[in-house]
């Protein structure tokens, strides 16, 4: 992602999908444009270019984002295939897209979904990168550069964090799937 977002030319626009107060700080990206779009609104005064959406239905022109950051949103996003086919449809031509969703074959996931069960949010479970892969570009037309398996921790156990956040509206560190898509 930070590859991504490093690269952009100033006065790009950058979509960060499902993100609530973000996925990255601005300043990966200086000289851009970010709109963080999400069902849920964000505390007051937390968030600057936040528009609440649904991902299936974006409220913007066709081709006007050069990169899209879907970062840990997927797997909690109801009704996929349109979410997918709005991301095409907002991503300019030889535009970026970067997703990563928690493997949902891993001991990490599934462990994560027995302790907060339904608090977790997450719908969509993902088991394999490259069915994913093929699902995202059947649906926005994007060609996939390069797939990444992503490691990290049990870190949603940890007994301060835990008390700090709300169970699933932080989302778990865990092992997960990386999908670099570009157009």
């Amino acid at each position: 992602m930070i590859e991504i977002l490093r690269h952009l030319r100033t006065g790009a626009r950058v979509l960060d999908l499902g993100a609530l107060t973000g996925s990255f700080p601005a300043n990966y990206c200086p000289g851009a444009t970010v709109v963080r779009v999400d069902l849920e609104l964000p505390a007051p005064g937390t968030c600057d270019g936040f528009v609440q959406a649904d991902a299936g239905c974006l409220p913007f022109p066709d081709q006007c984002f050069d990169a899209v950051i879907a970062n840990h949103s997927l797997e909690h996003i109801r009704g996929l295939s349109a979410a997918l086919g709005e991301i095409g449809r907002v991503v300019c031509p030889g535009g970026s897209l970067f997703v990563a969703v928690p493997d949902a074959s891993t001991f990490s996931d599934h462990l994560f979904r027995w302790v907060y069960q339904e608090a977790s949010g997450h719908i969509n479970p993902f088991c394999s990168a490259d069915e994913l892969a093929a699902r995202i570009t059947g649906a926005t037309g994007l060609k996939l550069a390069a797939t990444r398996e992503l490691y990290s921790s049990f870190e949603y156990l940890n007994r301060y964090t835990s008390r700090l956040r709300r169970p699933g509206l932080s989302g778990p560190l865990e092992t997960a799937i990386a999908v670099v898509s570009f157009g």
